[in-house]
């Protein structure tokens, strides 16, 4: 009777360990939930900014830039005199890629022009959503006024326009 003991007891130690790997096997990764709660999904401000840099994480990829002034002579500044960067989230770093966003075709310095819904808190940070995405050529930057759209030789990321901007345009 010991050994039938033994061997029930080896049998329900296997099929659970089977089990367990089979269940480690084909269950799905979970995917991390990100909320776009923060940003103010009613409203878009249309920037035309300098890239500082860029980082291309998995779950979002980041561009830094500082806006160019309507007169696009000049980098935005902060109260202490100091460039006003923003921090724009948009689509993951594989989204990206597949739209040629990369940080080798967005190096530093590089003048662009994007949609952007705003942090609810004023941060300068924010969410690309559904904007295009506008890159001047390379030692070009659009009249005052206008952006990247508008120059001759604008390289287009993504199948959106620029948004129209909604809410209070503060650059």
């Amino acid at each position: 009777m010991a050994v039938e003991n033994v061997i029930a007891a080896t049998r329900r130690i296997v099929a659970t360990f089977v089990g367990v790997l089979f269940v480690g096997f084909v269950a799905r990764p979970a995917d991390a939930h990100h909320s776009y709660a923060m940003y103010d999904g009613s409203v878009f401000r249309v920037f035309t900014g300098v890239v500082v840099r860029v980082i291309p994480n998995a779950a979002h990829f980041e561009v830094h830039f500082v806006p160019l002034n309507k007169e696009r002579t000049a980098l935005v500044r902060d109260e202490k005199g100091e460039p006003l960067v923003w921090v724009v989230q948009m689509e993951s770093a594989a989204q990206a890629y597949k739209e040629g966003i990369t940080r080798e075709s967005f190096p530093q310095g590089t003048v662009f022009s994007m949609g952007v819904h705003p942090r609810r808190d004023g941060k300068p940070a924010g969410d690309r959503g559904m904007s295009g995405l506008f890159q001047c050529p390379k030692g070009t930057k659009p009249e005052p006024g206008k952006h990247c759209d508008s120059v001759a030789g604008v390289k287009v990321f993504g199948a959106a326009e620029l948004p129209k901007e909604t809410g209070d345009p503060r650059d």
